[in-house]
């Protein structure tokens, strides 16, 4: 089922962006409640952000899941441009939960 989440959020990514790179990664698990489908690492690099500020690229993406969010908690969004990625190959990992029991 976990799974099902994950690559609904890739399709509308690359459906949407046309990413040089495209990664979901369901975070899930490393977060306290029993949700399996509740955060996730969206790392995308595409030729689309060139002219968008960070906060629009990140208004871009909450847009596009304007609907999913109602059952998302947590989206964590790493952005870039092909150049940007260039001098990174990483997006930073994230961060353990505080409430993790």
């Amino acid at each position: 089922m976990t799974d099902n989440m994950e690559n609904h959020l890739k399709t509308q990514l690359e459906a949407a962006l046309k990413p040089d790179y495209c990664e979901v990664v369901n975070e899930s698990s490393q977060h306290s409640g029993p949700a399996t489908e509740s955060h996730f690492k969206l790392v995308v690099v595409s030729e689309q952000f060139n002219e968008m500020k960070l906060i629009d690229r990140h208004r871009f993406i909450n847009k596009l899941f304007a609907e999913e969010l109602s059952h998302i908690h947590a989206l964590a969004m790493h952005t870039y441009t092909p150049k940007e990625w260039q001098k990174r190959q990483s997006a930073p990992e994230s961060p353990e939960c505080s409430s993790k029991s």
